[in-house]
């Protein structure tokens, strides 16, 4: 327990362990050192840091198990890194964001207390490539002080991989539902895209083989002439790209297809006001930060019946709710949507917008998370 002349609410500092390229980390830790807190984000050397990284939070290089020939060797030159690095922070917590790799590290650190943030993939995919994923995935669930995963079927999942039950919690990412509103339509960003006069569907996941990009493609080959289907290119598998674009030569829809470099994250809500749909249609999924945010936008969403997606369009619209890999679904689904009245359009807009402000605003959640970063620190001896 804290001495009585620590005071229980002086600031935290903290450790992460992340994609220092994500903007779902930047906006992790990022809150955290706007509210006063010390961030310092632990990157492997040799990972390039793209501009976008807060300047807020600080970088911490350690040597990474990988970056050696032989591996037994590698696990412990990285763990004596992880450990002089650590020991220079003096962190209360250290929080690994995404389990396979990140959680490793964590673990591999020897520092408690430790989080882990599951994000879905990493424990849905990634922990049944091999029993050895799967075992490296249960020892650092074991041993994490705490666990959050952001859907009651993913807390669920990383329980049933290893994890402590009673370490384990809901929370969310979060959205800052004061940017992420609904507003009128972007005529500029509209212009400068080439998209007058067209029904927008925005594909905001990365382009990847996960995110089943080519079904969307192939929904688009099927709807209206006036539909155009809007992705970006940010961390994009250019192998993937490539197939997509090639899907959709071959269907005859390039001329409807728009791939923009990088969507600058302050302009985000400019591209779901965009949007006549929202399309979210992975095949393994968590809680989708982009249909929480297109939701606080009110606009439409057209998702893959997931039981993470399901906990928050089940009740709101599962109509848009379809199939793994149903292009035939997912047209009809947008056809829906389409058809809608405006009152019926604006209902559904409101209940969502107002479901994400009582689950998933930011604030709300980052300060749940913070009194359990407080409470792993009072229990330190």
């Amino acid at each position: 327990m804290p001495s009585l002349a620590e005071p229980t609410d002086r600031p935290l500092r903290l450790a992460f362990l992340g994609d220092a390229n994500s903007i779902h980390v930047h906006r992790w830790a990022g809150w955290f050192a706007d509210n006063g807190h010390t961030v310092s984000l632990l990157v492997p050397e040799g990972f390039d840091i793209r501009p976008g990284l807060p300047a807020s939070i600080q970088v911490e290089r350690f040597r990474p198990y990988y970056r050696g020939r032989f591996r037994p060797y590698g696990y412990v030159a990285e763990q004596r890194s992880l450990r002089r690095v650590i020991a220079g922070l003096r962190p209360d917590v250290v929080h690994a964001h995404y389990l396979t790799e990140y959680g490793w590290h964590a673990w591999m650190s020897g520092f408690h207390p430790y989080a882990i943030t599951v994000w879905g993939s990493d424990v849905t995919i990634s922990l049944r490539r091999s029993r050895r994923t799967a075992m490296y995935g249960r020892v650092a669930l074991r041993g994490a002080d705490l666990v959050t995963g952001d859907s009651a079927s993913l807390v669920a999942d990383v329980i049933a991989a290893g994890a402590r039950p009673e370490r384990t919690h809901l929370a969310q990412f979060g959205v800052d539902t004061k940017r992420f509103c609904p507003g009128p339509d972007p005529v500029e960003l509209r212009a400068r895209l080439g998209l007058e006069g067209r029904r927008v569907l925005f594909a905001p996941r990365l382009i990847r083989p996960l995110y089943r990009h080519g079904v969307a493609v192939e929904a688009l080959a099927s709807l209206p002439a006036d539909y155009a289907l809007l992705m970006g290119k940010y961390q994009v598998d250019e192998e993937e790209l490539a197939a997509v674009l090639a899907r959709a030569e071959a269907l005859g829809v390039s001329d409807k297809i728009r791939v923009v470099p990088s969507i600058d994250h302050a302009e985000m809500p400019d591209f779901y006001r965009l949007a006549a749909a929202v399309l979210t249609i992975p095949m393994s999924d968590a809680t989708p930060v982009s249909l929480l945010e297109a939701l606080a936008c009110e606009r439409p969403v057209v998702a893959t019946d997931l039981p993470s997606v399901r906990e928050w369009l089940g009740d709101l619209d599962a109509g848009s709710l379809v199939p793994v890999d149903d292009a035939r679904a997912t047209a009809g689904a947008i056809s829906r949507v389409a058809a809608r009245s405006a009152e019926e359009q604006s209902e559904i807009g409101r209940r969502g917008r107002e479901i994400v402000q009582t689950r998933a605003g930011q604030d709300s959640n980052m300060a749940a998370v913070e009194a359990m970063y407080r409470e792993l620190r009072a229990r330190r001896p």
